[in-house]
Formats: C-alpha cells, sequence, structure tokens
C-alpha cells in the first residue's frame, strides 16, 4: 500500500464509507440485520488495548496541573460549551445531537498523542490524557451526555442503561486487550501499522451501516449543510484550542506540556461516539436518523484532525528551529 494511502487510511475510509454507503445502501443494511457493530466495536478496542503503552504514565506525575485541567476540560467543560452551542445553531435537530454527542466524547484515543509527538510536546502527559479520560469517560458521558441532551434537545435517554452498555462493549475488549499485551508487547509494537489500520476498517464499518440505512435521507441533504457542518465543528473545535490554551498559561505550564494539553484538551475521539450512536435507543436515534447524526461527528472528527495537523507542524518546526545550534 502506498504510504500516503497507509498514512490517511481513516479519513480517507470515512469519505468512501459515506459515498458507498449512501450510493450503494443494500450491503450496509444487510450487515446492520447482523451483529457487524458489536464485532467492529470489540476490535477498534481490543487494538487499542494491544498498543496502549502505559510505561510512561509514571513520567506524567509530575505534570499533574496539566492533567487535571485537561482531565475537567475534556470530560466536563468542553461538553458543557459544545453541547450548547449545537443547540443554538442553525440547523436540523439530527445535525444538532450529532455535534452536541460529539462534544461530549473523551480525547483521541490515538491522533492526539502522535499530534503531540510531532509538536515536540510532552507526549506522557498526552499519554496520561488519553488513558484516563477514556476510562473515566465510560462512566461520565452516559450522565453527561443524558443530562445535557436532555436539558438542550428535550431527548429522554437512560444513563444506566447507556453506562452498563459501554462498559461491556469498550472496558471488556480494552481489558483484554492490555492483558494481551503484557503477553506479547513485543508482537504488538512490531505490528502497530497493522493494528492501527485493522482499528480503522473496524471503525469505517460503523458509520457506513448508519450512512446506508439513512441513506435515501442524506441522498436528499444539501451540500450546503453539509459544508455548514465543517465550518461550525471547526468553529467549535478552534473555540476548544483558544480556552485550553488560555487556561494553560494562566496555570503557567510549560511548553511542553502546554501543547500536549491544548491539542488533548481539545479533541474528541471518533470510536466512542460511534459505540454511543449505535446504543442509542430507537427513540432518541431511529435507524432513518442514525446516519445524519454520524455526519456531524465524521466532520468534526476530520476538521480537528487536519487542523491540529497543521498546528502540530508548525509548532514541531519551531521548536526544531529553536533548538538548532546558532
Amino acid at each position: 500500500m502506498h504510504p500516503t494511502l497507509k498514512k490517511q487510511f481513516l479519513p480517507i475510509g470515512l469519505v468512501l464509507a459515506a459515498v458507498v454507503g449512501i450510493t450503494y445502501p443494500d450491503a450496509g443494511v444487510a450487515a446492520a440485520g447482523w451483529p457487524t457493530q458489536y464485532v467492529a466495536v470489540f476490535l477498534i478496542f481490543l487494538c487499542s488495548g494491544l498498543m496502549l503503552r502505559t510505561a510512561e504514565i509514571r513520567a506524567a506525575l509530575s505534570a499533574w496541573t496539566g492533567t487535571l485541567w485537561g482531565s475537567f476540560s475534556i470530560l466536563f467543560l468542553t461538553p458543557l460549551i459544545g453541547a450548547t452551542i449545537a443547540f443554538q445553531l442553525p440547523l436540523e435537530p439530527p445535525y444538532q445531537m450529532g455535534l452536541a454527542l460529539f462534544c461530549c466524547m473523551p480525547t483521541t484515543l490515538s491522533s492526539g498523542l502522535a499530534l503531540t509527538n510531532q509538536a515536540r510536546g510532552n507526549s506522557a502527559l498526552a499519554l496520561m490524557l488519553t488513558v484516563v479520560t477514556n476510562f473515566v469517560g465510560i462512566f461520565t458521558v452516559p450522565f453527561v451526555l443524558t443530562h445535557l441532551l436532555g436539558h438542550f434537545g428535550h431527548v429522554e435517554l437512560s444513563a444506566s442503561d447507556l453506562l452498563s452498555k459501554l462498559c461491556l462493549t469498550i472496558l471488556v475488549p480494552l481489558a483484554i486487550g492490555c492483558g494481551l499485551r503484557l503477553m506479547c508487547e513485543g508482537w504488538a509494537d512490531r505490528h502497530r501499522a497493522g493494528l492501527t489500520m485493522l482499528s480503522s476498517a473496524a471503525l469505517i464499518t460503523v458509520p457506513w451501516m448508519k450512512f446506508s440505512e439513512s441513506s435515501e435521507t442524506l441522498a436528499q441533504s444539501a451540500i450546503g449543510g453539509l459544508l455548514k457542518l465543517v465550518v461550525y465543528g471547526l468553529l467549535i473545535h478552534l473555540l476548544y484550542l483558544l480556552l485550553n490554551d488560555a487556561a494553560c498559561r494562566l496555570l503557567r505550564l510549560d511548553l511542553a506540556e502546554r501543547k500536549a494539553t491544548v491539542l488533548l484538551s481539545s479533541q474528541k475521539t471518533l470510536p466512542v461516539a460511534m459505540t454511543v450512536l449505535a446504543f442509542l435507543p430507537d427513540s432518541v436515534a431511529s435507524p432513518q436518523t442514525r446516519g445524519l447524526i454520524a455526519i456531524p461527528c465524521i466532520t468534526f472528527h476530520l476538521s480537528q484532525i487536519f487542523f491540529d495537523a497543521y498546528l502540530a507542524t508548525r509548532w514541531g518546526n519551531q521548536s526544531d528551529r529553536d533548538s538548532a545550534p546558532a
């Protein structure tokens, strides 16, 4: 596979999932009739556990200020701000819900760590924020999401039911993956690229099925509405970046810690969002509207990754120039 295609496998795959799902929906609808999404979610978090390098977490314990702020921002502050904005935007209700749902998610599982390394930030702190918020988020997201959707979107959702499903579908495969890593750490590190692609392929199948089930509705959606989603998602992400950067400066974090905290605290994870969407009851998200709800999650995810890749590259280049011998 071409290196560029391998590097951009997830965004390219998500775009293809939308095109194929809307154009040729029969296969996706048939796959949705089987427990395909549960297998896909299991593979995503099994691979995440296999690739989770936790040895560096001890090195992040000294950066407790960044960890505390980042965890608070990721799990509580950004969901409140994002959901409040989402339900005020001039969008169709499914799009509003999709934006709000994505804003309530923990930070990215791997992208934030990779971008922190690229920006020459504190990778140990980035790993700490990834592990802490994705683990704790399994317990906080159902209640935060239920409260915010109920308050702004007038949606009835059972937090306890969602919590039990997330524990079963995320914690169990993640724990299995971490356990397997203890026995085959060398193998997991050697095959990291393959595991990443397997995880991405599993993730792509979930929105593919959602798009297929909502193909008729999606085919009638205007391009202008989709462009609005890209712009709104990017604006919310920029607000997150500015807010977290200001907080890190007030807390007097050093530059490496600030880079890690700003990047991780401003990103949201797509796999958990797709998992939550799969478990929303039909009274909240019918099969015909799940594809519509998935679209803002995907556009937001792609917008944040592309923008943060540019930001991380600039930060990294600046660090290289500052450290270069005169």
